[in-house]
């Protein structure tokens, strides 16, 4: 099986930084409370290149639960019957919908429920290949859709007239839409009962939500700037986007006015939670905050930021106490990952630094366990508009820091150390561009200078042994002056793993055996396919082994952890596989002994595609596609080739993608980027390997469909 250029040293370290702070008993501690929601201090922040990484913020707030909220108001007039209620109060926003009508609102992850306009707290679909289109940014050709929103718009404080008059203008300006109705009063229900009074407006052009393409929509926004108890707070809003094409609206505009007449409004300043409660929606943040937060099992925290311009971003997300492993996820107003940090291991500090954020807009700040523990954290955030660190800082031994290198520039870190102190140090490129690791003494010798040579590795050092007690440097740089992110960690040791081996290749249904040696981790490569769901069994052959296993993907992104047994026992990994690719198993015995073990690899496979035929160069092959189907074409190539794939369906229903494997069984290509009706295409694509090539297609509604498929050489 060819592998994925992996780096070895890079994965060693990665269970070095692990083990070495394997979870202990959690420390006794009070944390300071509050019963105010959090609350934003604008203290000014000098920037210094020889600052700590530990962000300069001001005093503490604590994010605190809602009181219990009153029963839900629920219209009972007979035009109602049958129809389902979507959202309560704890969602902060609540309507009726048709009986036939789809819930999305479960199937939303954080990504998709940011976008320019807030969060999203509910969304539902008329059909369920509408709400595929949604969820999949595809156009819609035939269907509506309703959003509600809770938003932090910066809009003036005027009636809700002239400020939802003011957003529709702004969102004329950003897209081709036009508004085609003036701003007109309307009222809803409030949750603790009365009713506040809002506006809505129509628009129609490019869709508003979700990246969807190729649809002329008209889209009526209703917006609520009053809560309870005649509170106002401009900066925080409740819309309610109700959608569908130009051509089909007067299909939907009765029921959408239906919907709206139902619409109840709760205390959307309090914690809102969204995705069918596994996710909760803490707040707003202010360019220099920190806040207070405490995860529920198995539920996400998310926090919010308005970006007016371009800022360097600086993020601290601290756990209150040992036992729990955090993630930071920063998601972008057009719902792209910025970044995601997870160091590893429980309690430590997940932390990045200058990160330049260009897109305006409103950003969410996810805060997860890795395990789906709950646990107290502190988050901080400081926005300036020149980088905090640009230089550099000081950095802690047990730390993992992400920062910036911007083009031509380097980093120094500095940390303290004693004569004889084993340190170990790892830089890893988070894009492609080749980084250098300098490490200079106090009396200015260099210690090591490392360059693996190629873009995208990392740099390695375990085990150092300091020669002098005073101040050391980390020069961070690269090759040719590129620029990008990276991540640096330094940690206290340099023995826990000082061996890397590849023990080779698995297949589903395999078992094998192994010796681990002292302070080794073994390394096992399988390849995989979106939706295998994976049974990973390591037993101890040896009673003094307590085995630790990892499962990463091919970026060498931990995807499930495992060592919960005592020692002898067995562990065991069941994970979903979201995407196809290469996939690694990391064993180790957490304590750096050696004995022998014995490791099983099964699979509940995804159904294997139907095979329906041979492809040649210049051929036009007519199919057909079953509800739910999924085919699969061959071709021969050789290295060299440049070719060209058409796929055309012969309906203007249906939506058609294809995937590309090379004759080894790596994806190449996977082409989604027409819409239904539409061809999917890739042209002058070079071969690089003989062989057996393969083409997979299928619907991508699952529906059935008939199609011309064509190969041809340039």
């Amino acid at each position: 099986m060819r592998k994925t250029n992996w780096s070895c040293l890079f994965i060693g370290l990665v269970i070095v930084t692990a083990v070495a702070c394997k979870p202990v008993s959690e420390d006794d501690r009070e944390l300071p409370t509050a019963e105010s929601p959090p609350a934003s201090t604008d203290v000014p922040i000098e920037a210094n290149a020889n600052q700590a990484a530990t962000l300069p913020i001001p005093t503490k707030s604590a994010a605190t639960s809602p009181p219990p909220q009153p029963p839900s108001p629920v219209p009972t007039s007979p035009a109602f019957a049958g129809w389902q209620q979507i959202g309560n109060p704890a969602t902060g926003l609540q309507l009726l919908a048709p009986p036939s009508w789809i819930n999305l609102s479960g199937q939303v992850d954080t990504a998709v429920t940011a976008n320019e306009l807030g969060i999203t707290v509910m969304l539902l679909a008329n059909s369920e290949r509408t709400g595929n289109s949604l969820l999949g940014s595809k156009a819609i050709g035939d269907g509506a859709y309703v959003a509600g929103l809770i938003a932090h718009l910066d809009l003036p404080p005027n009636t809700p007239q002239a400020t939802l008059n003011r957003l529709a203008t702004n969102l004329s300006t950003d897209a081709e839409r036009t508004p085609v109705t003036e701003a007109a009063p309307v009222t809803a229900s409030v949750g603790a009962g009365g009713a506040v009074t809002g506006s809505y407006i129509d628009l129609e052009g490019a869709p508003l939500l979700f990246n969807a393409s190729g649809s002329n929509m008209r889209t009526r926004i209703y917006l609520f700037t009053t809560a309870l108890a005649g509170t106002i707070s401009q900066q925080t809003q409740a819309l309610f986007i109700m959608s569908a094409t130009a051509e089909q609206w007067s299909q939907y505009q009765d029921t959408f006015e239906k919907m709206a007449s139902s619409i109840v409004l709760h205390n959307i300043y309090a914690n809102i939670v969204i995705q069918d409660g596994s996710a909760n929606v803490l707040g707003s943040l202010g360019q220099q905050d920190l806040v207070n937060g405490d995860l529920e099992a198995s539920v996400k925290d998310v926090w919010t930021f308005s970006l007016p311009g371009p800022r360097y971003a600086n993020l601290t997300l601290s756990p209150d106490n040992k036992d729990i492993d955090l993630i930071l996820t920063l998601i972008s107003p057009t719902g792209q990952t910025v970044t995601r940090i997870d160091n590893g291991y429980a309690g430590g500090t997940e932390i990045m630094i200058d990160n330049l954020l260009q897109v305006s807009g409103l950003y969410v700040v996810e805060v997860s366990e890795f395990f789906g523990d709950s646990g107290r954290y502190t988050l901080s955030l400081v926005l300036t508009e020149e980088p905090l660190f640009g230089g550099g800082g000081r950095l802690a031994p047990g730390q993992t820091i992400q920062s910036n290198l911007t083009r031509g520039a380097q980093h120094v870190w500095t940390f303290s150390g004693d004569a004889g102190e084993l340190v170990s140090i790892v830089l890893t490129p988070e894009n492609q561009f080749d980084a250098i690791l300098d490490i200079y003494g106090p009396d200015g010798t260099r210690l090591a200078a490392l360059d693996e040579g190629f873009s995208g590795d990392a740099e390695v050092v375990a085990g150092l042994a300091l020669p002098l007690t005073g101040e050391y440097s980390i020069l961070v740089r690269s090759f040719a002056g590129e620029g990008g992110s990276y991540s640096l960690s330094l940690d206290e040791g340099g023995d826990s793993t000082t061996n890397f081996y590849d023990a080779g290749d698995l297949i589903f249904g395999q078992t094998a055996q192994e010796t681990l040696r002292e302070n080794e981790a073994h390394a096992w490569f399988f390849t995989g396919k979106a939706g295998d769901e994976l049974f990973i069994t390591v037993n101890p052959l040896t009673n003094n082994l307590d085995l630790d296993i990892w499962l990463l993907d091919e970026n060498v992104n931990r995807l499930a952890e495992q060592d919960d047994l005592l020692t002898g026992e067995p562990e065991m990994i069941e994970f979903v596989l979201p995407e196809d690719g290469q996939y690694l198993i990391l064993v180790r015995d957490f304590f750096g002994e050696s004995g022998r073990y014995e490791i099983t690899l099964r699979a509940n496979q995804v159904a294997a595609p139907d095979v329906v035929g041979t492809l040649t160069y210049g051929a036009t092959e007519s199919g057909t596609l079953q509800p739910n189907q999924t085919v699969v074409w061959y071709f021969e190539a050789e290295d060299g080739d440049v070719i060209d794939i058409e796929l055309v369906p012969e309906s203007s229903e249906s939506d058609l993608l294809f995937i590309v494997y090379d004759p080894e069984g790596n994806q190449i290509w996977s082409i989604d980027a027409a819409q239904a009706g539409e061809t999917e295409q890739v042209l002058a694509y070079p071969i690089m390997s003989d062989g057996r090539w393969s083409v997979v297609v299928k619907e991508f509604f699952g529906e059935a469909a008939s199609y011309t498929l064509t190969i041809d050489d340039d």
